[in-house]
């Protein structure tokens, strides 16, 4: 490890619900509905400004084979958790692992794999920002001028401008209906949570001793155990709480720094998302797939068989989704009930 260097770790763990039923055959890690890898696109955005050695991720042990694939990244340098928790205890894994083999204190920024990031001369000088704040022993997260309300994101509201883009943190508001995100963006005083974090590895192990109620839990089972997938660690997953690092930690700690972004940001981990993002045709239809729409508007059809032909006639606003197993057929409006619509689906299974 390059010690003049950022360190970087990519939290690539998630179950990607939002992206069903494609998340039933691959993880967002992986998809290629961009033409793109979203965590190979990642691994090369930092890579412009630290080493490869320098990169870490936390991933599902599930998707093992797949990134010791990854030709970029060290296999010292992947820790596989024994099944999804959440970021809090993705990072703190993360954070203990990291200790056992350096010493010494590092600059360390936490970013999701599922971000599309453009006019990133802009995303560095906020980096930068976050990285010579966080020297002072303060957690920066970066936050995005909201361009419209949605309830698909969290939100952070400001406290006092301290000058060059960075503020005291009033609260986070976690994913609030429409109406209230409407309220907060009128304010102009509330941003986007990107939930991408800066901070030294030093302040982050102080805060976590301070607010995580099972950090002593952790530091015995790693005291026991020689790599993430000891049975000491595997029995402390099955009990700790499914919790983000932003209210086990950010929520409460009083080290937190809000940093602006100016730079294009969208969490392309939906399928809302990824109908904003991908190519329309003069009608507003999103096309993958022999997909033909007649006297349609503003629909995403998503097909997995090539060989398969669908018509889409007078309908507006549908998500079509068809792979081998699962189909999805919904309006745009009601994407955000997917996570639960799903859990009542396998309850009656």
């Amino acid at each position: 490890m390059k010690n003049d260097k950022p360190v970087v770790l990519i939290m690539c763990g998630g179950r990607s619900l939002r992206l069903w039923p494609l998340s039933e055959y691959k993880s967002k890690n992986f998809m290629d509905i961009f033409g793109f890898s979203p965590l190979e696109l990642t691994i090369k955005r930092f890579l412009k400004i630290t080493c490869s050695e320098n990169i870490f991720l936390v991933a599902n042990y599930k998707e093992r084979d797949d990134l010791v694939r990854l030709k970029c990244i060290k296999k010292d340098n992947i820790f596989l958790e024994p099944e999804s928790k959440n970021t809090a205890a993705a990072v703190l894994l993360f954070l203990f692992g990291f200790k056992k083999h350096h010493a010494g204190d590092s600059a360390l920024i936490i970013s999701p794999v599922d971000h599309l990031i453009k006019e990133e001369k802009y995303f560095y000088e906020a980096l930068d920002t976050s990285l010579n704040v966080a020297r002072d022993g303060w957690i920066c997260t970066l936050g995005i001028k909201p361009a419209q309300p949605t309830p698909n994101y969290g939100y952070i509201q400001a406290g006092d401008a301290l000058g060059g883009g960075i503020f005291s943190i009033t609260r986070f508001i976690e994913k609030p209906t429409r109406m209230m995100a409407a309220e907060l963006i009128k304010k102009g005083d509330s941003f986007y949570n990107s939930g991408m974090f800066v901070a030294s590895t030093a302040t982050l192990d102080k805060e976590y001793k301070k607010y995580y109620p099972y950090y002593r839990e952790f530091a015995d089972a790693f005291a026991k155990s020689t790599n993430s997938l000891d049975k000491n660690i595997r029995n402390l997953y099955h009990i700790i709480e499914d919790i983000p690092f932003d209210k086990a930690i950010m929520e409460r700690t009083k080290k937190g720094r809000l940093i602006k972004g100016n730079f294009y940001w969208k969490d392309f981990g939906s399928w809302h998302a990824i109908y904003d993002v991908l190519p329309k045709d003069k009608n507003g239809n999103v096309k993958r797939g022999n997909a033909f729409v007649y006297n349609g508007e503003n629909n995403l059809a998503y097909l997995d068989d090539t060989k398969k032909e669908i018509l889409i006639m007078g309908l507006e606003g549908i998500v079509f989704v068809d792979t081998e197993k699962y189909t999805l057929l919904t309006h745009r409006s009601q994407l955000d009930d997917l996570k639960s619509a799903l859990k009542r689906m396998k309850e009656s299974s």
